[in-house]
């Protein structure tokens, strides 16, 4: 009752004052502080999210058929504010279609990325699927993906016959990988191969447009990073009258940390890529 009830009241605001467009996007990555960053800012004077933190308007064809109008629904304009509006759909930054879209729906928009150090996210994101598998809680969008299919490659590999281990899935990716297989899904190893979908981010937007944190960063100093998105989006920074104790959210528990040989198996697929990505950056990013 009280999940319809707020339903409607969200139904209700957007008829109401939907109709904005947001300033920035935070497109990712997965598993990254995506959903913590979020509430940060949506808390913080001069800023407000979507009404719904991950709208998936330009990764999913059934969201992107909707129209603009349907997107723009869900950031509100609210009278007397002049808030900077934005989302945050962590799946932005590996789908390819993504940046083209988005350039052109709006050519200056700011773009903020997350990186966390990609072991340690692809076993975080095995682990949110293994929990919610054990769980029962099929993910809507695994029945109805991206491409609009009623089985996705992720239900099929997490869901429809339960989850794999994690060294069963990482043997069952690079397999795909070796074969050159194109499909984007199942991608947990290959989300961390960073500096191509920056790259893609960069052609479009150039790399002034993009402001990238490390998940460390954001663990370990978030006032600092709330100012950094502050300062790159144009909005002033008020410090807050008393210290926040922010956390980091959608932490699933682990029933064991990576077992020593995946670990060095996913050290050596990410050695080359990372010293990459550090290269392009031109720094060691806090991750």
């Amino acid at each position: 009752m009280k999940a319809f009830i707020k339903k409607s009241v969200r139904h209700l605001r957007e008829a109401a004052f939907g109709g904005g467009r947001p300033d920035f996007i935070i497109v990712g990555a997965q598993k990254c502080g995506t959903s913590s960053l979020f509430d940060y800012l949506n808390k913080s004077p001069g800023m407000l999210g979507s009404t719904i933190k991950e709208l998936h308007y330009f990764d999913r064809e059934d969201n992107f058929g909707k129209g603009d109008q349907w997107y723009e629904s869900h950031f509100l304009r609210l009278p007397g504010k002049q808030n900077l509006l934005f989302e945050a759909s962590p799946s932005y930054l590996a789908r390819e279609v993504v940046p083209e879209r988005i350039k052109a729906y709006k050519p200056d928009i700011k773009i903020i990325v997350l990186l966390r150090e990609p072991v340690s996210r692809a076993y975080s994101a095995w682990n949110m699927y293994r929990y919610m598998s054990e769980e029962g809680k099929v993910p809507a969008s695994t029945l109805n993906d991206h491409l609009g299919r009623t089985e996705s490659p992720i239900f099929k590999v997490f869901f429809k016959n339960g989850c794999p281990s994690f060294s069963d899935y990482i043997n069952y990716e690079l397999d795909l990988i070796g074969q050159g297989e194109t499909e984007e899904e199942p991608g947990l190893l290959r989300r961390g191969l960073y500096k191509p979908q920056l790259e893609r981010y960069a052609s479009f937007f150039g790399r002034e447009n993009l402001l990238i944190i490390g998940f460390g960063e954001l663990k370990r100093d978030p006032e600092a990073v709330i100012k950094r998105c502050h300062e790159f989006v144009g909005q002033p920074y008020h410090q807050p009258v008393q210290n926040k104790e922010r956390k980091i959210q959608n932490q699933k528990p682990y029933v064991s940390p990576i077992g020593e040989h995946d670990m060095a198996v996913l050290n050596e697929f990410y050695s080359r890529p990372n010293a990459e990505l550090h290269d392009w950056l031109g720094y060691e990013i806090d991750w």
